[in-house]
C-alpha cells in the first residue's frame, strides 16, 4: 500500500517553511496548510518514530492534526529536509545509506562514513549542496535558536550540519535531565526557537516493535511530558515525528542470485531499497517470481510520481535504477558487518506504508 508524501502543505517540509514564516521571514517554499498560533517563541519537539498509527493503537486522545514524513521515511532524509528547508530531490539525502558517486559508493549519512564504519574525508555540506540552514535563517531574523539533543548525537557530522547557525546546542543524557532543561528554557517568554529531539520511541520500536508494551509506556510518558510543558505561557509548542515504524520479521540478506544482478549492494533503507543494475528486466523478473510481495518501481516512476518532491533531480544517480518497497513483514538487508543488529529489529521504516508515512502534528498554545 502506497501512502505518498504530501509536500503540498501537509508534510515535514512544509513545517520547516512555516517556522520561517512564524518569525516574520519569507519562506522559500510552501508552508503548512495548518495554522499555528503566534506567540513570542516556538518550540518543536521531534519524537523520532512516533507515527500516527502508534498513537491510534495506543488509543491516545491527544488532540492533533495529521501530516506526512518525506520519502524515504527515515531520520537522515527527514531531518535534512527539516533543517535545510529543501525537499529530498533538492538535498539528495535519499536514505540512511545513500549512493554517492563522488565518494565512490555507499555512505552512511548519519555518521558520514562507509557502511562498515570508517569515517570519510568529506563534509555533509559537500554531499548535500550549498544553502543556509534553519539556524542561520533564524539568526538573520533576530531569533535566538536552541537545539536540545541527546549527548550521543550532539556532535556527529549530521547534527553539526543541521545545527550550524544555532545560538546554542545543549546536550542531555536521559529523560530526566531533558525535562529540566526544557522547563528552564520555557521559564520566561522570549523571541526564541527551541528544537528538541527525542529518540526513545524509535529505539524501543526497533528493538521491541512499534506496538509493544515497552514502546507504549514510553509514548505515554512522552505525551504526558509534552502536555505538561505546553502549559508554559508565551510559546507555541508543537510535537511531531520524522516518520513512523512498521512491524517486521527478522531480515534476511539478499540471496546470491539477486546480488549477482546488482552493481553494488542495495542502498537506501530496509523498507526502501534502491538497486543499481544494468539488468533491470532480469531483476524485476527475479523479484516478481521470488518476492511477489515486494512492490518494484523504476527510477523514472519514482520521479514522475513526485515521491522525493520533484519530477527531476541533480542527484538522479542516488536513486539507482529500481526502488523496491516491501509490502509486508519480509525484509532484505545487506549486512556490511557480521553482527548487524538491525537484521533482528522488530520495527523498521523508510518505506511508503501509512504506518511509516503518517505522523501527528500536536499544536499547543497557552494564552
Amino acid at each position: 500500500m502506497i501512502y505518498r508524501p504530501r509536500y503540498n502543505g501537509y508534510s515535514l517540509y512544509n513545517l520547516s517553511q512555516s517556522i520561517i514564516q512564524y518569525f516574520g521571514g519569507v519562506p522559500d517554499g510552501k508552508t503548512l496548510d495548518i495554522k499555528m498560533p503566534i506567540d513570542d517563541g516556538l518550540v518543536i519537539f521531534l519524537f523520532d518514530a512516533l507515527g500516527l498509527s502508534i498513537l491510534e493503537n495506543l488509543g491516545a486522545k491527544n488532540e492533533h492534526e495529521e501530516i506526512t514524513s518525506v520519502f524515504p521515511s527515515t531520520t537522515a532524509t527527514a531531518l535534512t529536509t527539516f533543517f535545510t528547508g529543501k525537499k529530498p530531490c533538492d538535498h539528495g539525502v535519499l536514505g540512511f545509506l545513500t549512493f554517492v558517486r563522488e565518494m565512490g559508493g555507499i555512505v552512511n549519512m548519519l555518521g558520514l562514513s562507509h557502511p562498515s564504519g570508517p569515517q570519510l574525508p568529506t563534509s555533509y555540506e559537500k554531499l548535500v549542496g550549498p544553502g543556509e540552514r534553519l539556524g542561520k535563517k533564524l539568526s538573520k531574523l533576530g531569533v535566538t535558536s536552541i537545539s536540545i539533543l541527546p549527548k550521543s548525537v550532539s556532535n556527529t557530522p549530521m547534527s553539526n550540519f543541521d545545527n550550524e547557525g544555532f545560538s546554542a546546542v545543549i546536550p542531555y543524557y536521559d529523560f530526566w535531565d531533558l525535562r529540566l532543561l526544557v522547563e528552564k528554557q520555557l521559564s520566561k517568554p522570549e523571541r526564541k526557537f527551541i528544537y528538541v529531539y527525542v529518540p526513545y520511541v524509535d529505539t524501543l520500536s526497533h528493538h521491541y516493535g512499534p506496538y509493544s508494551q515497552e514502546t507504549a509506556s514510553a509514548v505515554k510518558d512522552l505525551l504526558n511530558f509534552f502536555e505538561q510543558v505546553s502549559q508554559a505561557p508565551g510559546y507555541t509548542i508543537v510535537g511531531t515525528a520524522d516518520h513512523g515504524q512498521v512491524e517486521v520479521d527478522p531480515a534476511q540478506p539478499p540471496p546470491p542470485e539477486l546480488m549477482s544482478l546488482l552493481e553494488v549492494p542495495p542502498f537506501g533503507d530496509s523498507r526502501a531499497m534502491f538497486l543499481k543494475t544494468r539488468r533491470t528486466h532480469d531483476v524485476i523478473d527475479y523479484l516478481n517470481r521470488d518476492y511477489p510481495d515486494f512492490y518494484v518501481m523504476t527510477k523514472e516512476q519514482v520521479l514522475s510520481e513526485g515521491l522525493i518532491g520533484c519530477n527531476s533531480t541533480e542527484f538522479e544517480e542516488r536513486l539507482g535504477d529500481l526502488l523496491v518497497l516491501p509490502q509486508h513483514k519480509r525484509l532484505l538487508i545487506y549486512p556490511y558487518t557480521e553482527n548487524n543488529e538491525s537484521m533482528n529489529f522488530r520495527g523498521h521504516h523508510g518505506g511508503l506504508s501509512p504506518e511509516e508515512m503518517r505522523v501527528p502534528l500536536l499544536i499547543r498554545s497557552k494564552r
